[in-house]
């Protein structure tokens, strides 16, 4: 199916996914477009970016869609992550991933320098931490994270769980880039992730009172 979203001054994007669910997902997001320029133009099968130059030199972008099938897929600390719009294709304003997370599954405690998050549950029962808080969210339940607020998440359910996470500004999903390039046939290097983290500001935290 396709939903549609519309930001401020008639600009919008349209997401071609497979769940209902994501309908209410993707109209939280319309906050985040005030102000923004446009998304670029994708064709069916790829998540590209076809962007052109103003005069004054600025990327501009047109709307876009994405197709249920299409997107970057990263293996991330046992999440199957899809980079459905990259940071590049939003002038660096957003990029959104969809998230699968098995049962008991879910990163450790973490606080973002740099980026805000927004979590959507599609499917499942998640426990989140923030702050002094834990919350448990269900299926179209919503969740904001600031930057600078450690958190973490884990899927409380029988099931495997599926989230949609919009990270503003974007940037950061070239983090899980570099951490699915590592070698996959061995455990993975502790202190190459934590240098990797630290380059976009991602800091995992080894006990709650850090």
């Amino acid at each position: 199916m396709s939903t549609s979203v519309y930001g401020h001054s008639h600009r919008f994007f349209t997401v071609k996914i497979r769940w209902v669910y994501a309908l209410r997902a993707l109209m939280t997001l319309g906050f985040i477009f005030s102000g923004c320029q446009t998304p670029s133009t994708l064709d069916n099968s790829s998540i590209s970016e076809e962007s052109h130059e103003e005069e004054n030199g600025e990327t501009t972008t047109e709307p876009f869609w994405v197709d249920a099938e299409a997107g970057a897929a990263w293996n991330i600390f046992g999440l199957e992550i899809v980079g459905k719009v990259m940071s590049q294709q939003t002038n660096g304003q957003y990029a959104v991933v969809v998230s699968t997370t098995p049962a008991d599954g879910g990163p450790p405690l973490h606080v973002h320098q740099h980026e805000d998050e927004l979590f959507y549950v599609l499917e499942g029962v998640y426990e989140f931490r923030f702050g002094d808080e834990t919350i448990v969210a269900n299926r179209g339940d919503l969740v904001h994270l600031p930057r600078l607020i450690p958190h973490s998440f884990r899927n409380v359910g029988a099931e495997p769980g599926v989230m949609i996470n919009t990270i503003t500004p974007g940037g950061f999903e070239h983090f899980f880039v570099e951490i699915d390039q590592l070698p996959k046939d061995q455990p993975l290097d502790r202190q190459q992730v934590v240098d990797i983290a630290a380059g976009y500001g991602l800091q995992f935290l080894t006990n709650e009172s850090e």
